[in-house]
């Protein structure tokens, strides 16, 4: 009985940590990732040294113009660079959807991220539902918001 108590507390722990989790954009605003409830996240991961991130820019632009109203789509640089560097390099690159300053991969229980670009999909309810290694397209960003399932 102990046992499943300490396991069921954990859960609890891990669900409030995740509720919890802070996303900051360039701009220093924070928002919560359980305010996002309701709305598709995908969290890109992407350098400017990278040829397939930079590739992909183009189709994930258009696919947050398309969808930007139930879907939040944010950049996070994989080599962490100053605020200011990163507001360059996306001005130069025209990345057009919002960027994090801070990596929100370790609150979220992203893992290891051993490459980019990967975009990692969470459905409405908050839920990881998708990663997706090498650059993207339109088709295969519309294509992970309605294969899955809302459970």
């Amino acid at each position: 009985m102990r046992r499943l108590t300490l396991i069921f507390l954990s859960l609890i722990s891990l669900a409030a940590q995740a509720s919890s989790v802070l996303l900051t954009d360039l701009h220093g605003e924070k928002k919560s990732f359980d305010s996002l409830r309701g709305r598709w996240v995908l969290i890109n991961y992407w350098a400017g040294w990278c040829q397939p991130c930079v590739d992909e820019i183009g189709e994930l632009n258009r696919f947050y113009q398309q969808k930007k109203d139930k879907v939040s789509l944010y950049a996070v640089n994989f080599d962490g660079l100053p605020v200011s560097e990163q507001v360059a390099l996306m001005a130069k690159l025209r990345i057009k959807y919002p960027a994090l300053s801070e990596d929100p991969g370790p609150d979220l229980g992203l893992g290891y991220i051993r490459g980019v670009p990967v975009t990692f999909v969470f459905n409405p309810k908050g839920k990881l539902t998708d990663t997706l290694y090498g650059g993207q397209t339109l088709a295969s960003l519309n294509k992970a918001i309605t294969d899955h399932p809302l459970h």
